[in-house]
């Protein structure tokens, strides 16, 4: 077996450990079913390994996985191949940005996007309150 490379866990490691923390905090300030697990987790209560045993997490993660298949299988087979030899380096690639990402000022900045999306859009002008109008004082050509 001479020239084979090893491969070894890049979660099985410091940097993993530190990389499941920001995922875990990431996806907790991300909402949904995912984020309220992800929460549960960062929270203390539930265990990283029970994500995909969670139903609801479940159904979330496989219908997005259905959609990364579909885009994946549109690619012509050389971007396929090329992207399959280098996945495991990627992979370690990304655990170290992970690792070392201020996950802080992420948090911050998704936790900011989040309350822009929930806030109502303010009406462009007041609602008008037609009852009051006398409408037989008014001429046609009066802009209502």
């Amino acid at each position: 077996m001479t020239g084979e490379r090893t491969i070894h866990d890049p979660f099985d490691s410091a940097d993993g450990d530190r990389a499941r923390q920001t995922v875990m905090r990431l996806l907790a300030a991300t909402g949904g079913a995912a984020g309220d697990f992800a929460g549960e987790v960062v929270a203390g209560r539930r265990q990283p390994y029970e994500l995909l045993a969670h139903g609801p997490v479940l159904d979330e993660f496989v219908q997005e996985a259905r959609g990364w298949w579909q885009v994946i299988d549109a690619l012509p087979a050389e971007d396929r191949r090329r992207l399959a030899a280098e996945a495991w380096t990627s992979l370690e690639r990304q655990v170290g940005e992970l690792a070392t990402m201020d996950v802080d000022a992420v948090v911050a900045e998704l936790e900011g996007l989040s309350a822009v999306a929930q806030d109502p859009p303010a009406p462009s002008r007041p609602p008008r309150d037609d009852e009051d109008d006398d409408w037989s004082e008014r001429s046609y050509l009066e802009p209502l």
